[in-house]
């Protein structure tokens, strides 16, 4: 990284980036993958499956029963396009996941040799932090860069506020390649997430507004990043977007 060394530079990159051959691991609802917006452009859908207090992640048909995960994949495809997008099923039809599965979907994402990991998703119980920061700490390790949607309700949730995430607030933002940085806040991005238009399970689009839907604005920038300068270890990743977001 030391090559780059000005603000022109970055946003140079981040016009020519793409996303190609960045592996994005999507944790949510899952992703309607026979929409006709997404169709071919979901790398593969998996499920976590638990037994036995154990859990698993196995390919399977990408379905989404409530449209989260959907609106997020496809945010991410149309900003940075030739990145491979993996759904992981940590929520079930009931809106409802728990901190031990998606601290599983976090393993599964290193293990799995992702990039980046989106969590449009969090929680508040304080009990899961350290397990929670620990699965943060070993993807930091292996490179891989977390990114995380802040609570809607300004509450403490994990593992937004946990320091070595990318943490991201939603702001009204034409520009999808926008974003803002605040130094010395817990939730440090704020990118697009106001009335944007996705697709949603079975066809057809609507509006979704919320942190949710910033977070990927995000993520995809990153890729879009990474598809430039594949080598950036995730502290530098937060140097870039530094310079990126400074008014």
């Amino acid at each position: 990284m030391s090559a780059i060394i000005d603000r022109e530079e970055i946003v140079a990159s981040l016009g020519r980036g793409t996303g190609r051959g960045v592996k994005i691991g999507l944790l949510d609802t899952g992703v309607d993958e026979d929409h006709e917006d997404l169709k071919g452009k979901i790398a593969a859908s998996y499920e976590l499956v638990e037994s036995g207090g154990q859990y698993s992640c196995r390919e399977t048909k990408g379905t989404d029963l409530i449209g989260h995960g959907t609106a997020c994949a496809a945010i991410i495809n149309g900003i940075a396009p030739e990145a491979e997008i993996h759904s992981i099923k940590v929520i079930g039809a009931n809106s409802k996941g728990s901190s031990a599965g998606l601290v599983a979907g976090m393993h599964w994402c290193v293990e799995s040799g992702m990039n980046v990991i989106n969590a449009s998703l969090g929680t508040l119980e304080r009990r899961s932090r350290e397990s929670i920061s620990d699965a943060v700490d070993e993807a930091i390790l292996n490179g891989v860069v977390v990114v995380a949607a802040a609570n809607n309700g300004g509450f403490t949730a994990y593992p937004a506020n946990l320091s070595s995430v990318l943490s991201v607030e939603n702001e009204a933002m034409p520009d999808p390649l926008k974003i803002r940085y605040r130094l010395g806040t817990p939730i440090e991005i704020e990118a697009n997430g106001i009335y944007i238009e996705a697709p949603c399970p079975g066809g057809g689009h609507k509006f979704y507004t919320g942190t949710s839907f910033a977070c990927p604005h995000a993520s995809a920038i990153v890729a879009r990043l990474l598809s430039v300068y594949p080598d950036l270890q995730p502290f530098e990743v937060r140097s870039l977007m530094w310079h990126l977001g400074r008014e």
